[in-house]
């Protein structure tokens, strides 16, 4: 039985965001059952379109039945990485440099496995989050899961009361 190859998916979805002006977030590539699931995460300045979320499944999902890079059959998903994106890979974390952050750790640190902060830095060993006057180090393989924490007042505004 062949193997699903993830580098060439990576590498097919890449290109394929380019020439449609957008750029590769992230992928994953996961078993649910019986099939393969490819989530590919889409974004562009100024966030991503439906329509460029439309233009590029249908082209790579094209080339993907072509080239024929997974392992038996697959369910492609393609969407934006949202507000609250996860963040996994150091170029995630370096471009939210000075946003808040929501981080949960594998293995609790201070008594805490969540750390709520504004991220202070990052470089190729792991992030600097600050939460209020206290500053952690964490390397990215003590990360379970993070994502960007955006508020609603963050999107919204500061809404007015009424009268």
């Amino acid at each position: 039985m062949k193997k699903t190859d993830t580098e060439k998916i990576e590498a097919i979805a890449g290109e394929v965001a380019r020439d449609l002006s957008l750029f590769l977030f992230d992928l994953e590539v996961a078993r649910e059952g019986p099939r393969t699931v490819l989530r590919v995460y889409l974004d562009r300045e100024g966030g991503v379109t439906l329509s460029g979320i439309q233009a590029f499944s249908r082209r790579f999902g094209a080339i993907l039945d072509v080239e024929d890079p997974v392992a038996g059959p697959y369910v492609l998903e393609v969407s934006s990485p949202g507000v609250n994106r996860r963040l996994r890979r150091p170029e995630h974390f370096a471009a939210c440099v000075g946003k808040r952050v929501r981080v949960t750790l594998s293995e609790p640190r201070e008594g805490r496995r969540h750390i709520v902060g504004t991220l202070a830095g990052c470089d190729g060993d792991g992030v600097d989050l600050r939460d209020g006057d206290a500053v952690y180090r964490v390397a990215y393989g003590d990360i379970r899961k993070a994502n960007l924490d955006v508020t609603q007042e963050e999107l919204f505004g500061k809404g007015q009361k009424k009268r």
